[in-house]
């Protein structure tokens, strides 16, 4: 019996056979506008110049479930059945569906109807996250980080010795791989047209072939700090040397989203593993932006891994009643992880105690000493019991003895007493967290904000403010 998996991310939507890949590319296709004969054939060579002729949104308008539109469930139609044709093969006898967080449970019937006209026999929807965690049989704490051509999101995942489950997930409906291949457009162009005096978008053959060059350039800057563009034009060559952190200054807006979404679902603190496509994990200035995150690793995912897992699904598991498919949210890890799935794996800023230990709290216009003994503690709310820093009655979500912080090998501590909540850089605390020189500190819901600051000199007495 043949298995199939088809993984839905529109940034690299793939196709796999018993395991083996066997087509990705983006979902930049033909609309049929010009020639009905062309619909859904791949058409990215010529998304600068005839960008009006071409469909790169049919699956996005999908994932928003009732809205989309006939025409989108025809283009997504018609790209699964070129996508086939093009795989070659038999017929496959399961279909298995590896779904992005942009899809909720809502666009599935949506999916389904396309699935259905396009002669693919589903037989279950996989949360794509969990798949790619349980296939390379990852344990703990997993944040899955998605860019599709026009979103971006984050999953997180747990996983156990028995199943990878997805816990919650974030989704921005803004930027996305084409809006960040735009600003590095528009980059390219500004620097060609301040060093040679040559605009590369005033005529659309050009531009499409910048428009080429860009995720391999991109590439070659986020690996080795720089890249060269060189441009064919009328018998010369434009060229232009742009660094890493230029290409990162144009991607911060999505490194800002995924920040923001990863202090969101992460526990407070805790070292988790970032899991990405390749292609994500090594944009440029990625992981200097993540940097943050302390004690935690980025593994790049190679390029189709969820189709791969997903044909690789028993299909037992996956069968629903009576012709329902059902949506499967956690996933059996596999007995061994899936051959060559992971291609780079990288930790994440610096865990150095005393490089990076707060030494003070900023509070009221003062800055309040933190423990530096083993033996010393710091209380605040309401009416801390012990030495500590006490906060104006009748602050909302403030409790008497709300948390704690607490020296503990040369780090400072976190621990959290109350059922108000305490946040460190937006993530709540799960029961303890280790705090770090720069983070804020937010006590109760409103609550009150509080600052942590390392002064010259290590611990003593406070100057007062």
């Amino acid at each position: 019996m043949s298995t199939l998996g088809l993984a839905l991310d529109d940034a690299g939507l793939a196709l796999a056979r018993d395991g083996e890949l066997v087509s990705i590319a983006d979902s930049i296709v033909d609309a049929g506008r010009e020639a009905p004969e062309q619909l859904g054939h791949p058409a990215r060579s010529r998304s600068r110049i005839a960008p009006t002729a071409l469909s790169s949104r049919h699956w996005a308008d999908l994932a928003r479930g009732g809205t989309a539109t006939p025409a989108s469930r025809r283009v997504a139609c018609a790209e699964l059945g070129e996508r086939l044709r093009s795989a070659g093969g038999d017929p496959p006898d399961v279909v298995q569906v590896a779904v992005p967080a942009a899809f909720g449970p809502g666009a599935l019937s949506q999916v389904l109807a396309v699935c259905r006209a396009a002669a693919l026999p589903v037989t279950a929807f996989v949360d794509a996250a969990a798949l790619a965690v349980a296939a390379l049989g990852l344990r703990g704490t997993v944040v899955v980080l998605e860019l599709g051509l026009h979103h971006a999101a984050a999953t997180r995942v747990e996983a156990g010795a028995g199943e990878a489950r997805r816990r919650a997930a974030l989704v921005r409906i803004r930027g996305g791989r084409l809006s960040l291949h735009e600003a590095w457009l528009q980059l390219v162009s500004e620097a060609m047209v301040l060093r040679t005096r040559f605009d590369p978008l005033h005529e659309a053959a050009t531009e499409q072939r910048l428009y080429d060059l860009l995720p391999a350039a991109a590439a070659v800057a986020g690996d080795t700090g720089s890249a060269t563009l060189a441009l064919p034009v009328a018998g010369a060559t434009v060229e232009v040397t742009l660094s890493r952190d230029q290409f990162a200054a144009r991607a911060e807006p999505l490194y800002r989203d995924f920040i923001d979404m990863l202090h969101e679902l992460r526990p407070a603190g805790a070292p988790v593993l970032l899991l990405a496509d390749a292609a994500v994990a090594e944009l440029p200035g990625l992981r200097e932006a993540l940097a943050e995150f302390a004690g935690c690793e980025l593994l790049a995912m190679s390029p189709g891994l969820a189709a791969r897992a997903a044909s690789l699904l028993p299909p037992a598991e996956a069968c629903g009643e009576a012709g329902q498919v059902p949506l499967l949210r956690g996933v059996a890890p596999r007995d061994a992880p899936l051959a060559g799935g992971v291609s780079a794996r990288v930790a994440l800023g610096r865990d150095d105690a005393a490089a990076d230990s707060p030494t003070h709290l900023l509070w009221g216009g003062r800055a309040v000493p933190l423990p530096a003994r083993a033996d010393a503690a710091l209380e605040i709310g309401r009416a801390p019991a012990g030495p500590g820093l006490t906060l104006p009655e009748g602050m909302a979500g403030v409790s008497r003895l709300h948390c704690t912080l607490r020296a503990e090998a040369g780090r400072v501590v976190l621990v959290d007493h109350s059922r108000h909540g305490t946040w460190v850089n937006g993530e709540r605390v799960a029961g303890r967290a280790r705090l770090r020189a720069g983070d804020r500190l937010r006590i109760g819901e409103p609550g009150v904000q509080l600052e942590l600051i390392a002064v010259g000199g290590g611990h003593g007495e406070a100057p007062q403010g």
